[in-house]
């Protein structure tokens, strides 16, 4: 479930997400590692409003997605642009630092997000448990098998 987020926070014009990386490696008890590593994806064209005069505007203004932007003349992928930070794709260690210099609380957005990643797994836990039980019916441990699941993050 998303709903369009009018206001989101912006990094040099642009609309980014977090893409983070969970492994749960047990259903029942429920067990989740977040990795440190992922990745920041950039829209290539300045961020607006939409409003009903600019609705058919690009997407690359509003989606952060590869698929869409990797074709764009804006996407910035050479090594230059990531070592200076300001490529379509970047570390969460870059982004992290430019959001701390902008004043941003990452302890606390770690927390948040922490939060979120939690929130969102316990909620679907029964199913997960139920997935596993069907394809692995003779595991009465629950180890045998785990997900890798990729989280989004708008920040705003």
């Amino acid at each position: 479930m998303q709903r369009y987020i009018a206001n989101p926070y912006l990094l040099d014009s642009l609309k980014f997400d977090l893409r983070l990386y969970v492994v749960v490696t047990s259903c029942s008890p429920l067990t989740i590692f977040w990795h440190k590593a992922g990745l920041a994806r950039f829209a290539t064209l300045p961020y607006s409003l939409p409003v009903k005069t600019n609705k058919d505007m690009s997407q690359n203004v509003h989606l952060t997605n590869y698929a869409v932007n990797k074709d764009s003349e804006h996407f910035k992928i050479s090594d230059e642009d990531i070592q200076a930070g300001v490529s379509s794709k970047r570390t969460l260690e870059t982004v992290y630092a430019r959001l701390e210099k902008d004043g941003v609380d990452i302890a606390l957005l770690k927390l948040k997000i922490a939060d979120l990643i939690i929130k969102t797994l316990i909620s679907i836990q029964p199913d997960l448990l139920h997935s596993y039980r069907m394809c692995q019916p003779n595991d009465r441990t629950f180890n045998m098998c785990f997900e890798i699941l990729g989280f989004d993050v708008l920040i705003d």
